[in-house]
């Protein structure tokens, strides 16, 4: 079977979950980080960015680029309008990219994701699919959630569960998470 036999909501599916699941676990960072202590957010840690707040504002500094690409428009400054000097802050507009990137996503058809976007590049332009792209986009999140993730292991917030969900049968671990963000389960199962 082809990708033009398969319906399109299996063909769409996948990356609406992978969406929600960043938004998800990014909130579940952002509270954890808003509950540390004067100073650890800033503090060196050892990963490839200095410090969580390294690390976060360079997560959405890129996924603020490649929305720009996504969206047509030329990719702006790195670092763009926005207060990051409390977490607090950077969850604001944390969550406003983030719920972007899912309506983007609960909007896309097969072939909106075979559309070719060009993403300005140091020494060239890359002309890409949407559908890499946005693999590409959710799979960095993913990877630097995980570093997130572990250097909250050294300050006085446990790291949060942040892998939980995709899977339909486990909405029982995402209750309060669904509910703060005003989803029910039947959303995450579209």
């Amino acid at each position: 079977m082809d990708s033009t036999t398969l319906p399109a909501d299996l063909i769409c599916r996948p990356y609406r979950q992978l969406a929600r699941n960043a938004r998800l676990a990014n909130a579940r960072l952002d509270r954890a980080c808003m509950a540390l202590r004067p100073g650890e957010w800033e503090a060196a840690r050892t990963s490839f960015f200095p410090s969580l707040k390294a690390t976060m504002v360079h997560l959405l500094d890129a996924d603020r680029y490649y929305i720009d690409t996504l969206r047509g428009d030329r990719p702006g400054p790195v670092n763009p309008a926005g207060s990051r000097a409390t977490p607090a802050e950077f969850a604001t507009e944390r969550a406003e990219v983030d719920d972007w990137l899912v309506e983007f996503c609960e909007t896309l058809t097969p072939q909106a994701l075979s559309r070719q976007i060009s993403i300005p590049w140091p020494d060239r332009t890359l002309t890409e699919t949407v559908a890499d792209t946005l693999l590409h986009v959710l799979l960095h999140g993913q990877h630097h959630r995980g570093q997130i993730h572990a250097m909250l292991s050294g300050t006085s917030v446990p790291p949060p569960q942040i892998d939980e969900f995709i899977l339909t049968d486990n909405g029982e671990a995402r209750v309060e998470d669904l509910a703060a963000l005003g989803w029910n389960e039947a959303r995450l199962t579209q």
